[in-house]
């Protein structure tokens, strides 16, 4: 699958007004400079885009569909979690996990080659695109000041999208009627990839903290052939020691070419947005 695609103003707009809601467990002072345990819950304001090209065993090479545009399928606000585990002085476990589904049915406005099936013009078809991401990651603090924490950290980010589409087409039955079947064609890759990354805390004063985290990675790993780009800046206010509020925004973009029994062709898949 692959996609290039712009934010959407109105959520671009939505970044000035979003809010971060962070509780923390905490075994000293306040931020997470001096948090054990932080636990980070809420929305992320997305906007999605998607390029995906699933190619058939025997049909070769498929249509390449931006997918938000073609089935004109809308951006969900989704739920988010982040949280870190520091487990000792300068090493922390970091996780994060959210999941975004994604379904509508549309009137062809082309032929569509997807997979081993050819979805026709005029056709009407359900669609749905799913995406589930899990990072899991570990730190280490190379640099720490009572202010000011620098840490390099290697993670697994797992990536799994699921694509599909669902129409009525034509076959040739006995005796040479036709008659209308019901065709699913589903493409799904689910990619553990390794990420690399650097990170950055800062006590600012007064009870604010800026978080700032850049993963990048270029791959080429068995049946996975692209790169990963992973960006994230938040800034925290703690008005009480075991809870903060707060601004953030984070960009993610992945392209994969792909080849496996479950999806074989092009993947880029990029979402950006504030979270609250």
């Amino acid at each position: 699958m692959s996609r290039a695609f712009a934010p959407q103003t109105c959520r671009a707009l939505a970044g000035g007004i979003c809010a971060l809601a962070s509780g923390a467990v905490v075994a000293g002072d306040r931020g997470p400079i001096d948090q054990d345990v932080q636990l980070s819950l809420g929305a992320f304001f997305l906007a999605t885009g998607s390029e995906v090209r699933l190619d058939g065993e025997a049909a070769g090479t498929g249509t390449k569909i931006d997918w938000e545009n073609e089935f004109h399928v809308d951006d969900r606000d989704q739920f988010r979690i982040d949280a870190f585990w520091r487990f000792a002085s300068r090493h922390k476990v970091r996780l994060m996990y959210f999941e975004n589904d994604r379904s509508n049915s549309i009137v062809l406005s082309r032929d569509i080659h997807f997979g081993d099936y050819v979805f026709p013009l005029d056709l009407k078809v359900d669609t749905f695109f799913n995406t589930r991401i899990v990072e899991l990651a570990y730190e280490y603090n190379f640099l720490q000041r009572d202010n000011l924490e620098l840490s390099a950290s290697i993670g697994i980010h797992d990536t799994r999208v699921e694509a599909g589409l669902r129409g009525k087409l034509s076959s040739t039955g006995a005796g040479g009627s036709v008659e209308l079947v019901d065709v699913q064609e589903v493409g799904s890759a689910d990619g553990p990839l390794p990420v690399l990354g650097l990170r950055v805390l800062w006590d600012m004063g007064h009870d604010f903290y800026f978080d700032g985290i850049a993963q990048y990675f270029v791959t080429s790993i068995d049946e996975y052939d692209g790169r990963i780009e992973d960006y994230k800046v938040g800034v925290t206010w703690y008005p009480l020691r075991n809870a903060g509020i707060g601004l953030g925004y984070n960009r993610f973009v992945t392209k994969l070419d792909v080849e496996k029994q479950s999806f074989m062709g092009q993947l880029k898949l990029q979402y950006d947005g504030p979270l609250a």
